[in-house]
């Protein structure tokens, strides 16, 4: 009886030990599975149908929103108005003179005048609410049609008259009028000596630049070319 229960004690024992060396080699091969899988890199998943459709249709959008069209380009030029583009400085001396006649002879008695200088500037531009814009695919070139530039305004600074000389005549007194068309003819004369000088070539070239560098943005310089004229 002894024998048999000290077998049964053997037993049990040896099933024990089997059963937590299971155990063991179990929770092992566990801790291994986790280290490998911690040592793979992360795998990305694959976008959903939704997701790809929708990155298609964004990329449409932004692929429509870059064609640009003559007419977007035409009305950006047009929306800047008057482009003023090169000024011209000037300091005139105005000589006038006013005589009272009897029949055809002179009354030098009567004679009136005066000698003074103003400062004043010319400006020129270009009109680019009347620029045309065509698009060329096949050649793959922007035509811009500008209008010849032109004076603008003759800006005279009132401050800065300076009075040289003045001459009353017998009952023959200088009146606004006067005034006012000595500067008439002064403005004439500066836009006169504005165009001898160049004034309107340098607007145009002026323009160029400017006007390039509004139609830039719009479209892609690298693959269209920009020529611009002026008719």
């Amino acid at each position: 009886m002894l024998a048999e229960k000290t077998k049964r004690k053997l037993l049990i024992g040896l099933i024990v030990l089997v059963v937590a060396l299971t155990v063991v080699l179990i929770a092992l091969h566990a801790l291994r599975g986790r280290d490998k899988r911690a040592a793979l890199p992360p795998v990305t998943p694959r976008p959903s149908a939704e997701v790809v459709i929708r990155e298609k249709e964004v990329e449409k959008i932004i692929t429509v929103e870059k064609e640009i069209t003559a007419d977007t380009v035409q009305e950006s030029l047009r929306d800047a108005g008057i482009l003023i583009t090169e000024e011209y400085y000037f300091t005139e001396v105005v000589n006038y003179s006013s005589i009272k006649k009897l029949w055809k002879l002179d009354l030098g008695i009567t004679e009136s005048s005066y000698l003074a200088g103003y400062d004043g500037v010319v400006t020129a531009g270009v009109d680019l609410t009347q620029a045309k814009v065509e698009k060329d695919e096949t050649e793959k070139l922007i035509r811009v049609t500008l209008p010849a530039a032109a004076i603008q305004n003759v800006d005279i600074d009132p401050e800065s008259f300076v009075l040289y000389s003045e001459k009353a005549g017998l009952g023959n007194r200088l009146s606004v009028g006067d005034f006012n068309s000595s500067l008439i003819e002064l403005e004439q004369t500066a836009r006169e000596k504005a165009v001898e000088r160049g004034v309107l070539a340098r607007a145009e070239e002026n323009a160029r630049t400017l006007v390039r560098g509004i139609v830039g943005p719009l479209v892609d310089l690298a693959e269209y070319r920009v020529e611009i004229t002026f008719g």
